[in-house]
C-alpha cells in the first residue's frame, strides 16, 4: 500500500502548529538510529518500530501534546514525530522508497494509522499483521499515531438464538474467510486481507447504525452469515440466503472516516473511489443533511446504498447491496 499526502509545512521540533487546532509540545527523542545499517529503528517502549533500508538517520520523537484528534477518535499508542537525516545531515521529509511503521496496539479492536498533514488528522491505509501488531507503509516523515473509534473500544458481541451456534473461523481459513474476501472483493474492486472472520447465527450487535441492526438480525434468521474486519478498523458482513426458497445474498462494507464530506458531490465522488463495485453515480440523492448523505437504488432484484452517516460520533462510509429475499432490507435513507 502507498500513502502520499502533501503537506503544507514542515514539521519541526518544537514548532508551533496554530494552523492545525493544536501545538507540537516539544518532544523527547526515544529512539534513533541508522536505518540502512541496522534495517529498523524503534522506540525506547516497543510502542513504535520503524522499518527499512534507506540511507538514513531515523530519530522517533514522543509528542507530549500532539494536535487534537477528530471527534469520536481516541490514541491508542502514543503519538511520535519520526524525523530523519540523510548521510550529510540535512533533514529529509519526502522519501525515495517506503518504509513501514509497525504500532504495538490492543489486541480485538479496529485500529488505524493517522497522519497529521499539517491541516488535520487523515487516515493512512493499515494492516494488523500476523502478530497482532498495526502496520502501515510510508513515504513522507511527519506526526503519526495509533488511533481508534471510540465505540470499538471489543469485540462485536454476538448473541445467538436459541439453540443457535457461534463458530469462530481461524482468520487464515474457513468458510468465513472466503465468503468476506468475495463479498468484499466484489464492492472494493480488488482483494482485500480479511482478519477476525467469524460465522454467526442469532444477533450480532457491532457499533453501526441502529437502523442496520434489524437488518443483520433479519439475514440470520434464514442463511449463514459473516462479519470481520478488513483494513484494521473497516467492518465487513455478508450473508448467504440458505432457507428452503429463499434465495440472495447481502454485504455491508462500514468504513470510518475522520470527517463527513463537505457537500453531497464531494460524497458521491469519493464513494466512488471507495467501493467502484456499486454504481454510486446511477444511485439516486435519498438523504443529505448535517449527519448523513445516502444514495440508493433498485433494479429488479437488487437494490444498492451507498453515503456516509453518524454514528455514535463516528463518520462512517458504506456500501450495502442486496439481492433476492435480501433486496427489501438494503435501507432506502
Amino acid at each position: 500500500m502507498r500513502y502520499v499526502c502533501e503537506l503544507g509545512l514542515i514539521v519541526l521540533l518544537g514548532l508551533a502548529l496554530s494552523a492545525c487546532g493544536g501545538t507540537l509540545a516539544p518532544a523527547a527523542t526515544t529512539g534513533e538510529g541508522d536505518l540502512e545499517a541496522k534495517g529498523f529503528v524503534e522506540s525506547a517502549d516497543g510502542k513504535l518500530r520503524v522499518s527499512g533500508r534507506a540511507p538514513l538517520f531515523v530519530s522517533l520523537k514522543m509528542l507530549t501534546a500532539p494536535p487534537a484528534l477528530p471527534a469520536g477518535w481516541e490514541l491508542v499508542a502514543p503519538a511520535f514525530d519520526v524525523t530523519a537525516q540523510d548521510r550529510q545531515r540535512r533533514p529529509i521529509q519526502k522519501l525515495a522508497a517506503l518504509i513501514k511503521l509497525r504500532f504495538d496496539v490492543p489486541a480485538n479492536r479496529p485500529v488505524t494509522v493517522l497522519v497529521h498533514t499539517g491541516n488535520a488528522w487523515e487516515i493512512v491505509p493499515s494492516e494488523i499483521d500476523a502478530d497482532g501488531k498495526l502496520v502501515a507503509e510510508v513515504d513522507h516523515l511527519t506526526p503519526y499515531v495509533a488511533a481508534a473509534p471510540v465505540t470499538g473500544k471489543s469485540a462485536p458481541k454476538i448473541t445467538p438464538a436459541p439453540k443457535a451456534t457461534v463458530v469462530t473461523a481461524p482468520a487464515s481459513a474457513g468458510d468465513a474467510q472466503t465468503a468476506l474476501q468475495n463479498a468484499i472483493a466484489a464492492l472494493k474492486g480488488k482483494q482485500v486481507k480479511v482478519t477476525a472472520a467469524t460465522g454467526y447465527t442469532g444477533s450480532l450487535y457491532v457499533p453501526l447504525p441502529d437502523a442496520w441492526q434489524s437488518t443483520l438480525n433479519t439475514i440470520s434468521a434464514s442463511g449463514t452469515v459473516y462479519y470481520g474486519m478488513y483494513g484494521a478498523v473497516n467492518q465487513a458482513i455478508t450473508a448467504q440466503a440458505k432457507s428452503g426458497a429463499s434465495v440472495g445474498a447481502l454485504t455491508l462494507l462500514a468504513e470510518p472516516k475522520t470527517a463527513m464530506p463537505a457537500n453531497a458531490t464531494e460524497a458521491r465522488s469519493s464513494l466512488t473511489a471507495l467501493f467502484p463495485g456499486v454504481p454510486v453515480a446511477a444511485l439516486t440523492q435519498a438523504r443529505a443533511d448535517a449527519t448523513a448523505y445516502v444514495f440508493y437504488s433498485a433494479s429488479g432484484s437488487t437494490a444498492y446504498s451507498a453515503g456516509y452517516v453518524t454514528a455514535n460520533g463516528i463518520t462512517l462510509a458504506f456500501a450495502m447491496v442486496g439481492s433476492g429475499a435480501y433486496q427489501p432490507l438494503v435501507p432506502k435513507q
